[in-house]
């Protein structure tokens, strides 16, 4: 329109060496910074009189902006009538994914020092990952055709295709377990100075058996994870047949409940044959039992 396009003109044009020295008395908008508020209710030539524009009773007519969002007048709303199926899990971890292409390519841009080991906060600095690393980092073999760097890697998990193309190079791989503290601790240690350094933690549960697996290169098959094993009071921890996690020394698995002794296994027996053979005399009490 006209009135847009002298607004253009009046920006294009203004030289503000010539405008006078700003004061309180001469301050103002630019032409076209300001637009008035739309005039309703004024008669049927303006377009908005009568109802002004909002139609005859009903409640859009009455508070239009009172109606929220997914509101379908009363009737069972789309997100309520659709069926749901899954969950989302709050212990999940989020990986960031590192391809072998993307290691090359900062390895050949000289990001990356390839003689020097590399872990995840050279990874982060070096910006091959995002700085947003929760939970940790997974090295992926997209780009194992092209790969051809011998590297000393320690990431969080590692694909057995990575692995086995890392080692087929000459280079070493470490799967490294760290909580939030303790990869807080690893990428941005200036956060820790004149603190003390908290010790770092085992894995969890879950967790456990997939860092002492030879296959994926867990570290607590290294000295350092043997000595932090001893310091949690699981020296000598290993996978056995099963993959439950076993410590020398002792009857039970990691987590699992002790197994009864030989004298309860046996008054376990006579209270099971007891109650079997009197099931209608309940009063029959394992104290009883036991005297």
């Amino acid at each position: 329109s006209v009135q847009k396009a002298m607004r253009t003109w009046v920006r294009k044009k203004i030289d503000v060496s010539e405008l006078p020295r700003i004061k309180l008395n001469n301050l103002k908008d630019l032409p076209g910074a300001k637009k008035e508020a739309r005039r309703v209710g004024r008669g049927p030539g303006s377009g908005r009189g009568k109802t002004c524009g909002r139609g005859h009773k009903g409640q859009g007519q009455r508070n239009k902006s009172a109606i929220r969002l997914g509101f379908e007048g009363g009737q069972t709303p789309f997100y309520l009538r659709v069926p749901k199926h899954g969950f989302r899990n709050k212990f999940r971890k989020e990986y960031v994914p590192l391809n072998l292409s993307t290691l090359q390519q900062f390895v050949d841009n000289g990001r990356l020092d390839a003689s020097q080991p590399i872990n995840m906060r050279t990874l982060v600095r070096s910006g091959a990952v995002g700085r947003r690393t929760r939970d940790g980092v997974k090295l992926l073999a997209t780009g194992k055709d092209y790969f051809t760097a011998k590297v000393d890697i320690e990431v969080s998990r590692a694909s057995q295709e990575a692995i086995e193309t890392v080692e087929r190079l000459g280079g070493k791989v470490v799967c490294a377990y760290y909580n939030k503290l303790g990869l807080r601790v690893l990428l941005k240690p200036e956060k820790f100075e004149g603190r003390e350094i908290p010790r770092r933690a085992l894995p969890t549960k879950k967790l456990m058996p997939y860092y002492l697996d030879p296959k994926n290169r867990g570290y607590l098959l290294t000295e350092a994870g043997q000595e932090r094993l001893a310091q949690g009071g699981m020296k000598g921890a290993y996978l056995d047949s099963n993959g439950r996690v076993a410590i020398p020394g002792k009857r039970t698995t990691l987590y699992s409940p002790p197994a009864p002794t030989k004298e309860e296994a046996e008054l376990e027996q006579v209270r099971f044959d007891c109650v079997s053979t009197f099931r209608s005399h309940y009063h029959i009490s394992f104290v009883d039992v036991k005297e």
